[in-house]
């Protein structure tokens, strides 16, 4: 059997392969069907597939695209395992299914690093792509990661902290390391940019097309702030750009009792939880203006 290419392979329709895969749809809006999302958990049907377009847009975590932006997430494959895949008429979700929840990595699901190299995977990179995110400013910071946990064998996204753990995400994960920590990038300047986590720092740089002049400070959680005190306390300049919710007005709050010229820099994005969800919003709205010309 002829091997399809990815042009052939945008043009198979979602809803058709999803039913094929045993996954319905809750609700059908005219050219929507409504699902409950195959990549993650929910009781809210917030997964959509729009006939008119063949595209996708899962509401709860941001993300949408075409057939194979979508296949690369279902199966946790590439884009060549996919086309096989599809090519001799596999539906079988079997092959590396997404992780549904987040795993707590206590002493019987304890995280496993295997390997950590250069970001490839288009799996990852598409998941990047899907929020915006410059690939070779994530390529900078990131690696790809191989662990397991359960038993289970994943790959995803990673990002170190200064004690070698590291925060680990793809479009189904959302998993740290041991022993979790904050990320200190120093370039030598005296002013310090501060975000919760990793992909508002890579949303941060890509805003700014890498071009930022600066030092870094991932808390990579809230509970960080004291431990990151020390830290703020170097510069002459504190940018914060946190979250837009009670912790993070709390823990601006505990940061201006100790250090001076603090700066909500949080303003641009008002409206929107964090800092990439702004720049996903606006990496979407460019698509869709993409489609509409």
């Amino acid at each position: 059997m002829k091997k399809l290419n990815c042009d052939e392979a945008r043009q198979i329709s979602i809803v058709d392969y999803l039913a094929q895969c045993g996954i319905n749809p809750q609700n059908i809006k005219g050219a929507n069907h409504w699902y409950l999302s195959p990549l993650r958990e929910e009781n809210t049907p917030s997964f959509k597939v729009n006939t008119n377009l063949n595209s996708w847009y899962d509401h709860g975590i941001g993300e949408g695209g075409n057939f194979i932006d979508l296949g690369i997430r279902l199966h946790q494959c590439t884009v060549e395992e996919l086309l096989a895949r599809v090519s001799v008429g596999d539906r079988s979700l079997s092959f590396h299914q997404p992780v549904k929840h987040a795993v707590q990595a206590g002493p019987e699901s304890k995280i496993v690093i295997h390997d950590a190299r250069e970001l490839h995977n288009l799996g990852l990179v598409g998941y990047l792509h899907e929020r915006g995110v410059d690939y070779y400013t994530a390529k900078a910071y990131c690696k790809e990661v191989l662990f397991s946990v359960g038993g289970q064998r994943h790959l995803a996204l990673g990002f170190e902290n200064r004690s070698g753990g590291y925060e680990l995400r793809n479009s189904a994960i959302k998993l740290s390391s041991s022993p979790k920590d904050l990320t200190f990038i120093d370039r030598g300047f005296d002013t310090v940019h501060v975000t919760e986590g990793f992909t508002d720092f890579l949303s941060l740089l890509t805003i700014n097309r890498r071009d930022m002049p600066g030092n870094f400070l991932v808390l990579n959680s809230l509970s960080f702030v004291s431990a990151s005190l020390e830290i703020l306390r170097k510069h002459k300049v504190v940018e914060l750009y946190l979250d837009h919710d009670k912790a993070a007005v709390k823990a601006i709050a505990a940061i201006k009792e100790i250090v001076p010229n603090v700066n909500d820099a949080s303003r641009f994005y008002s409206g929107h939880k964090d800092l990439n969800a702004y720049l996903t919003q606006e990496h979407q709205q460019r698509q869709t203006k993409g489609l509409h010309l």
